[in-house]
């Protein structure tokens, strides 16, 4: 984005920074410090653990990773190819790549991301690196790239890639270095310009080079006495050109002073509109630690793998300044320097202002990590329970960004996007003062970030449906190109045809032709049609197809009545339905076989009622009718004739039932007929088949004693005798002692076998009745049902006179 010369510093306003004027900011505060804690030691050697962790993802992205498992790695190799933005990845020890897997990351949320672990040796080869001390010499463009390829980032805790800080150095009047270190934990920038002095001056003057400012300042808060005064002695034995440049400007100690929108406000008194970078305004700001990294990688040639780290707190027994090689275990470090577990409350990353905490020291020390926090309870009380808001406005006298921080909280539980951005939550530097001074103990902070998030990631999804949606509408465009493409190439291959067609055909259109002879064609055939109105049309083809077919069925019928047989009943013209048709025909069919059966000399049968309409009941009365023919034939044959079946009887199993007794009596009248032992008539109350099955058994069990005892065949009418199992015999000349006593036993077997064929028979009859139930449908079926039914009472028929037959023969001899 160009810079836009309206935000830039006037010379008036450079002039009024040179003289050394200063500005404020709205809001701050005061906590106590603890500094002394841990800026009374030099700074010493962390040592190196038994394993690194180095993050090598940086926000979603992975770089080209240039090791592999099982690879040997130098302290200073780098580990990563330059991409994008992001800045190379170095190896901060040397060992072996035992991993490449991910790994907890030293961050708030906590999750993991892509790192490579190596396993150290502990000798701590290091690769050779290139001494250049004239940098004054060397392009703009390669001191920026060495900065990157060196893994340089913002020191301070943001960890924003210094190299883009330095990409555009048009239009650059004022550089800023951050040495104010507000939180009141942290030491580290204290003692490294302690320590460092020269070398921190040393960079300064590398980034001076770079971007040629008008006036370079640094700016320092007044609790700082010991480095303000190394400074003033290591910038007085540099070169004329940054003397004259170069300002240390001591500034008042106040919580937030080191933000870089309030540090710049100081400096200036001038605020960085919303939503726009210092570059705009022609400033740019380097931390003080960020200005020592740029000299060791510009004048010394050795990358960013180590940090000055902080370790404070009343729960750790050593505390001071240590020099930490990246990716080393937070929990190496807890070790070392004797972490009391026992005094514990938190373990903060960071200051207790602008810090979070941290549930196991499993993870890597980073770029970013300026102090490690091991804070007691008497440093750190506990959060006292979240209360009401009051509403008193304490947090909003506070804030630098000068906000509203309860409108914001409201805001933020409500997740009110729209208004969060109306009262520019964006601008929030989270610094942790209106949470500081608030009296219901409301972690404001927390609900901003969890709201920033939630925003960040509406926005990522809106982005990408926007992404998505141009994406859709772009492949909408090129396949409407394509088909317009494909339309207009298809019209210029047919005009083409066309065009060959007629020159073929002496310049006439043979297609064209005959379409018209077509057309001509189809209007001649319109006008010889008769007229349309003369003519019986139907609307409904399935009606017409129904019609038909009633007409034919009443052909067929007249045409059989007229060959001899009974005219069935005329089919109505009001059916319509096929099937109403189809049973209406069974019936009529069944009727003129019973007629045709009567004129042969059997006897006529009750009509079928023209009032029967259901197939069921039409199907019972013709069983019924079928049986009294039979009875009548047998009867003019010279049998008994049985008992006539009631007109009235409608159940099928009645029906059988009372034709199985009217047969049994037949049986038993001609057997009194032709023997001389006449057996009582079988009694015309008998209605049970049961009871007439189990009396059948007994006189045939009789008979047969009789036969055994006289050695002479009883009439076939013995069969069917009722009489009592202890009736005397009619010779009793033998002994009782010569006859074995199995009457039981004999009697028993019989009436088994008797109820046997009685089960038999019922379910014969039970079948016969199902058949008949369809007759009146499928008379085909009928047909020959009857026919098997009829050779099996002739076999039957044809067994009993067999019987008799050898009975005969058995009296005569």
């Amino acid at each position: 984005m160009p810079t836009r010369l309206m935000n830039l510093l006037s010379e008036e306003q450079i002039a009024q920074i040179s003289y050394g004027k200063q500005w404020t900011f709205h809001g701050g505060i005061h906590p106590q410090e603890n500094k002394q804690q841990s800026k009374q030691s030099s700074i010493v050697d962390a040592g190196i653990p038994p394993f690194l962790v180095i993050p090598i993802e940086h926000k979603g992205h992975v770089p080209e990773i240039l090791v592999k498992i099982g690879d040997s790695v130098l302290n200073g190799q780098a580990l990563t190819k330059v991409y994008g933005a992001m800045v190379v990845q170095h190896a901060s020890s040397s060992g072996v790549v035992i991993a490449i897997e991910k790994r907890s990351e030293l961050h708030p949320s906590g999750l993991p991301v892509l790192s490579i672990v190596i396993e150290t040796d502990g000798l701590d080869q290091g690769v050779i690196y290139k001494v250049n001390e004239d940098f004054h010499t060397q392009p703009v463009e390669l001191l920026i790239e060495q900065i990157q390829n060196a893994g340089i980032v913002g020191m301070g805790g943001a960890g924003f890639p210094s190299h883009l800080k330095l990409s555009h150095p048009q239009n650059i009047k004022l550089l800023i270095i951050n040495a104010a270190e507000c939180e009141p934990y942290i030491t580290a920038d204290d003692r490294l310009m302690q320590e460092h002095a020269s070398e921190i001056i040393l960079g300064i003057n590398v980034l001076s080079h770079i971007l040629q400012p008008e006036v370079v300042v640094l700016a320092i808060e007044d609790n700082k006495p010991e480095s303000i005064a190394a400074l003033k002695l290591a910038l007085n034995n540099t070169q004329q050109t940054l003397h004259t440049k170069l300002i240390i400007r001591v500034i008042p100690t106040r919580y937030p002073s080191g933000s870089e929108k309030q540090l710049i406000e100081i400096i200036t008194g001038q605020q960085t509109p919303q939503g726009k970078h210092p570059t705009d305004l022609g400033i740019v700001m380097h931390n003080v630690g960020t200005a020592f990294a740029i000299k060791e990688a510009i004048v010394d040639g050795k990358p960013l793998t180590s940090r000055i780290v902080t370790l404070t707190g009343e729960a750790f027994q050593e505390k001071g300044n240590v020099s930490v090689r990246i990716g080393t275990p937070i929990q190496y470090l807890l070790d070392k320097y004797k972490l009391n577990n026992q005094y514990l409350q938190k373990l903060v990353i960071g200051g207790p202002m602008m810090g979070f905490t941290i549930s196991h020291g499993d993870i890597p020390v980073t770029k970013t990590c300026n102090c490690i926090l091991a804070a007691t309870h008497q440093e750190i009380p506990e959060s006292n329970p979240e209360m009401p808001c009051i509403r008193c406005g304490e947090c909003a006298e506070v804030c630098p960004a000068t906000l509203l921080p309860q409108q914001l909280l409201w805001y933020s539980k409500s997740q009110d996007h729209d208004k969060l951005a109306e009262y520019s939550l964006p601008a929030c530097i989270e610094c942790g003062a209106c949470a500081f001074v608030c009296p219901s103990d409301i972690p404001l902070v927390k609900y901003y970030r969890i709201a920033k998030a939630e925003i960040r990631s509406a926005q990522q999804e809106a982005k990408k449906a926007e992404i998505a949606r141009q994406r859709h509408e772009n492949r909408a465009a090129r396949l409407e190109q394509a088909k317009l493409e494909r339309q207009a190439k298809h019209k210029q291959a047919a005009e083409k045809r066309k065009l060959q067609l007629k020159d073929k055909n002496a310049g006439q259109d043979l297609i064209a032709a005959a379409l018209e002879r077509a057309k001509a064609r189809k209007q001649a055939l319109a006008e010889s049609a008769p007229d349309a109105g003369s003519q019986v049309t139907s609307t409904d083809d399935k009606k017409n197809s129904v019609a038909a077919a009633i007409a034919r069925a009443k052909a067929k019928k007249q045409a059989a009545a007229e060959n001899g047989q009974v005219a069935s009943s005329v089919v109505s013209n009001n059916i319509e339905d096929p099937k109403k048709a189809a049973i209406a025909a069974a019936i009529a069919r069944a009727k003129a076989k019973k007629q045709a059966a009567a004129e042969n000399g059997q006897v006529a049968s009750s009509p079928v009622s023209n009032d029967i309409k259901d197939p069921k009941k039409a199907a019972v009365a013709a069983a019924i009718a079928r049986a009294k023919a039979k009875k009548q034939a047998a009867a003019e044959n010279g049998q008994v004739a049985s008992a006539p079946v009631s007109n009235d009887i409608k159940d099928p199993k009645k029906a059988a039932v009372a034709a199985a007794i009217a047969r049994a009596k037949a049986k038993k009248q001609a057997a009194a007929e032709n023997g001389p032992v006449a057996s009582p008539p079988v009694s015309n109350d008998i209605e049970d088949p049961k009871k007439a099955a189990v009396a059948a058994a007994i006189a045939h069990a009789k008979a047969k004693k009789q036969v055994s005892l006289t050695g002479k065949a009883l009439p076939d009418s013995a069969l069917l005798d009722n009489i009592l199992p202890d009736s005397p015999l009619p010779d009793s000349s033998l002994p009782d002692s010569t006859l074995p006593d199995n009457k039981e036993v004999i009697a028993a077997r019989k009436l088994r076998k008797q109820q046997a064929r009685l089960h038999k028979q019922q379910q014969l009859e039970q079948e016969h009745d199902s058949n008949s139930k369809n007759e009146a449908v499928i008379d085909h079926q009928n047909d020959l049902n009857n026919a098997t039914s009829n050779d099996r009472k002739a076999k039957i028929a044809a067994a009993i006179a067999k019987a008799k037959a050898k009975q005969a023969a058995q009296k005569d001899q």
